[in-house]
């Protein structure tokens, strides 16, 4: 039998950057004379994908080159907030990383966030200390964003690992929902935001060492 792994989803789970989604996204909205509500943002925005969020924004079919547009215009903004302040892991994730990478646990991440914000992570982060290349999954266009679940679908195949033996971490309510339709052994929400999660019957820890070791070593036997 395969044994099982981990996928993390990558902003609000090993990076805690919702302040500066959050002022980036308010930056844009008001540029383009949008505005939604917190719940709106919750449902339209967090853990999508580009292509999916801008139809809703602007309320029509775009071109892709419409969505790599409005995509860079946003991100840009994003990345310029995120330089502003110390991008570190979120509390306890190198540690558990490392702790995966010496126990030779197989892990991927599976993030909605494009190329240029991912090559921007993996430089500020050194993910490749820990992921491999190709472990790195992220919105190419080519698939659907979350709520489906083929992010999370192609993070485990590309790990050639047992589904109903991995884990999934995630903190946004689209990429939780994700990650229950993909049907891993466990899904754990990352608690970064403060939010509530009680409409889900799930694990929710708010520091990376509050993971159980045991739980980890069972993925390898």
């Amino acid at each position: 039998m395969k044994k099982g792994g981990i996928i993390f989803d990558f902003n609000g789970t090993l990076f805690w950057d919702s302040e500066y989604q959050e002022a980036s996204w308010d930056e844009y909205l008001e540029k383009h004379n949008i505005s939604l509500t917190r719940r709106q943002k919750r449902d339209y925005i967090h853990g999508r994908n580009g292509k999916d969020t801008f139809e809703i924004l602007f309320n029509r079919k775009l071109k892709d080159s419409e969505v790599h547009q409005f995509t860079e215009e946003k991100e840009t903004i994003y990345r310029n907030e995120c330089l502003k302040h110390k991008m570190e892991f979120a509390p306890g994730a190198k540690s558990l990383l490392e702790y995966l990478k010496s126990e030779k646990i197989p892990i991927a991440i599976a993030t909605a966030a494009g190329k240029t914000n991912v090559d921007f992570f993996i430089e500020k982060f050194n993910l490749l200390d820990y992921f491999e290349i190709e472990h790195i999954i992220f919105n190419d266009g080519s698939i659907k964003g979350k709520p489906h679940p083929d992010l999370f679908e192609k993070a485990v195949h590309s790990l050639d690992v047992n589904k109903e033996r991995s884990i999934i971490f995630e903190d946004s309510y689209s990429g939780i929902q994700a990650a229950i339709n993909c049907k891993v052994s466990t899904v754990i929400i990352v608690n970064s935001s403060g939010d509530d999660f009680n409409e889900f019957n799930l694990p929710v820890i708010k520091h990376f060492d509050e993971v159980d070791r045991n739980l980890l070593k069972m993925l390898k036997t």
